[in-house]
């Protein structure tokens, strides 16, 4: 023994961190000092099962980052490259550098044959344990490399306001503009890379911004606006890099451009009537309007940005396809005749903005697949359309931007926090978190409570967004849905049954199941309905239906023919039945002047018997726009977020001034629910932060 040096694991050649792991848990049973040592056999298994996990978890890693799953470079839970690309790369080589898996285990059998007395009191607990550990650590360092056309992505921070959106960098690299967000109000930012000068050059104004793009040579900025509250029309601006005013270009605009090879001409989506969308081409300064390309609803084309190719002959656009369930897809438009083609035969959540790369070898977008719970950036072959991952994590991704020769993109990195928490009497200095955690999005796409105290809401936590269920005193969370996705939910009086949406039937429609998850039942067919909502005495069934324009509907909770409650001059949502079971509140989009307002209507439908001017906007991480009733019927409570704090204001049926009933100094609220004794709230509550990342060496 004495003649024996102790190694430490980091001398372990070209040893893991498993292989490390593996033989710290083996020194520790061979250990001289008895004090050292593990005290009982059972000590000793259990260090050797989490080691087991780890190898089963890693090895999922890599499955799920094979080309035939779209993976990039496999990263552990901390964050640190689980095996690099030039690991891959030395191990594909062979030769010299070849990784030899042997060593680091013939070392640890050398250790063991100088502690024989010790090895035999560990060998009947470990064989088995241990060797399967070995076999995953010698597959793992001997599987087969796939190969790999990326390399070491490198990531980096632009920006740390946690207030900034939608950015784009210049052709030539030099410039990044941002959208900044701050007090209600966005203003648009320039960004010197090299010295990391800022400057402003469109001032502060309370209007959206729907896209950016710098012309072809850098030296202009055109920016997307929508105004007056207007959530689909738009305006098109340019604003000079360096210095000057802005000067409107064209309106009614779905949102960013895409300008041609040549510089001359530039490509848009436009909303029609009737929910129908056209793709359009204009002259550099917005003269020359041509229709391109038309697609009626529900089809129709998205306005985050289409993408003229390095060719100049096609432009490709997202578009929503509801054949085989609602789905997003990509339609390749020839510029010669306008005809339409989809390049893929993934079926995609969403998709945001892309871009080709410069060797018209695949484009690079922002999307979400069936299985994600949060939008990526992901890289599509062309002509193949096979897709991989270039993110792959707990965030958000919003917006997206390449240079010139595809060497670097910068995106909007979007980091939410958000879980649930209980408010007795809405004191928020007495409010108590009950769940913890990041990437699940506790409650934020609906929360609810149970005649019996219990909270019903969605959760990410399994990678979808699904329902779950959990004691007020956070015991107990079971899942009861999978791969349930879509927005709102709502439990029946009695206690008895979950309303919601899913797509489970290939078109979103209203579900109901039994409060333990057994025995659903589809309610509602023919449309994309969303937002369910029970009436108090438990018969119907209010939601709201996406056509052409959302309106709402009722349906009796047991099935049955649909009773439409607004027509189309209404853009209706976020509906909630009073606590008599007489009125139904709900906002909707007022259509002159634009904004947001809230409405009451009878339970029946019909004209609204109030409105109340107050203008509820649509905001990054704000899945929905909710309202609920307070448990007199006296008033109406909704989300209020100034300066990135949100808290509850009431809004008295009477008329009178809106009233705040929390008073929270930090995060946001993301979606609330009343007790039905009106005594407690349940929030869904967090932060949400969102910067300017610029990324190289993601191809």
């Amino acid at each position: 023994m004495k003649g024996s040096p102790r190694r430490s694991s980091e001398d372990l050649p070209e040893a893991t961190d498993e292989l490390k792991e593996l033989n710290k848990i083996v020194m520790k049973a061979l250990e001289k000092d008895a004090e050292e040592r593990y005290q009982t056999i059972k000590d000793m298994a259990v260090d050797l099962r989490k080691l087991k996990r780890r190898l089963e978890v890693q090895a999922e890693m890599e499955r799920s980052a094979s080309p035939e799953s779209g993976g990039g470079v496999l990263t552990t839970a901390s964050g640190r490259a689980a095996v690099t690309p030039q690991e891959l790369t030395t191990a594909r080589t062979g030769g010299a550098n070849e990784i030899h898996t042997t060593s680091s285990l013939e070392y640890l059998v050398g250790e063991i044959k100088h502690h024989k007395r010790s090895a035999a009191l560990v060998a009947l607990v470990s064989i088995v344990a241990l060797g399967g550990i070995s076999y995953g650590i010698y597959k793992l360092l001997n599987r087969s490399k796939p190969p790999l056309s990326f390399q070491a992505m490198r990531m980096a921070r632009l920006t740390n306001t946690g207030k900034a959106s939608n950015a784009a960098i210049s052709p030539d690299g030099k410039y990044v503009v941002h959208v900044m967000e701050d007090g209600g109000q966005r203003s648009l930012w320039m960004r010197h890379i090299a010295t990391g000068s800022n400057v402003q050059i469109v001032q502060p104004a309370g209007v959206g911004y729907r896209g950016i793009t710098f012309s072809p040579d850098s030296n202009y900025v055109y920016y997307s606006v929508n105004e007056k509250g207007d959530n689909f029309e738009g305006a098109l601006y340019q604003v000079p890099v360096l210095e000057g005013a802005s000067r409107r270009l064209l309106v009614n605009i779905g949102g960013s451009i895409t300008f041609s090879p040549d510089g001359k001409r530039f490509a848009f989506v436009r909303y029609l009537g009737q929910g129908g969308s056209s793709l359009m081409v204009a002259n550099m300064d917005g003269t020359g309007e041509q229709q391109l390309a038309t697609r009626k609803s529900p089809n129709q084309f998205r306005p985050a940005v289409p993408t003229w190719s390095p060719d100049g002959k096609t432009i490709v656009c997202p578009s929503r396809n509801v054949t085989g369930g609602v789905h997003f897809e990509l339609i390749e438009v020839r510029v010669e005749d306008g005809s339409q083609r989809v390049i893929s035969s993934q079926k995609w959540q969403q998709i945001g903005r892309l871009a080709w790369l410069s060797d018209a070898s695949g484009l690079v977008m922002i999307a979400q697949d069936q299985s994600s719970a949060s939008p990526q950036i992901w890289q599509l072959s062309y002509p193949g359309g096979e897709a991989r991952r270039i993110t792959n994590d707990l965030n958000s991704y919003g917006g997206l931007s390449l240079t010139a020769d595809s060497g670097a993109l910068v995106t909007v990195q979007i980091e939410q926090v958000s879980n649930l928490w209980i408010v007795p009497g809405g004191e928020a200095s007495r409010a108590r978190q009950i769940t913890s955690g990041v990437g699940k999005y506790d409650g934020w796409r609906g929360i609810v409570w149970t005649p019996d105290g219990k909270i019903v809401y969605r959760s990410s936590a399994s990678g979808t967004n699904d329902v779950s269920i959990i004691e007020a005193d956070g015991s107990n969370p079971k899942q009861l849905t999978i791969s349930a996705r879509d927005d709102g939910l709502s439990v029946s009086p009695d206690g008895r049954y979950i309303v919601f949406p899913s797509d489970r039937s290939g078109t979103p429609v209203i579900w109901r199941m039994d409060i333990d998850g057994s025995n659903p039942k589809q309610l509602t067919s023919g449309g994309f309905d969303f937002l369910p909502q029970c009436s108090p005495d438990g018969q119907w069934v209010v939601y709201t239906r996406l056509s052409d324009t959302p309106t709402l509907w009722k349906v009796p909770i047991d099935g049955g023919e649909a009773v439409q409650l607004t027509d189309e001059s209404f853009w209706a949502r976020s509906q909630e039945v009073s606590p008599d079971g007489k009125q139904v509140a709900f906002s909707y989009r007022e259509q002159a002047p634009l904004s947001w307002r809230i409405a009451v209507i009878p339970f029946e439908g019909g004209q609204p018997t109030k409105i109340f001017n107050i203008e509820l906007f649509i905001s990054l991480g704000s899945a929905l726009d909710t309202i609920r009733w307070a448990a007199d019927g006296r008033g109406l409570t909704y989300i209020d977020t100034r300066n990135g704090v949100s808290n509850l204001w009431s809004q008295p049926l009477d008329g009178s001034s809106p009233k705040q009933l929390t008073d929270f100094k930090t995060d946001r609220i993301f979606n609330f629910d009343w007790s039905p004794d009106g005594k407690q709230l349940a929030l869904s509550r967090g932060t949400l932060t969102s910067d300017v990342v610029l990324i190289s060496n993601f191809k």
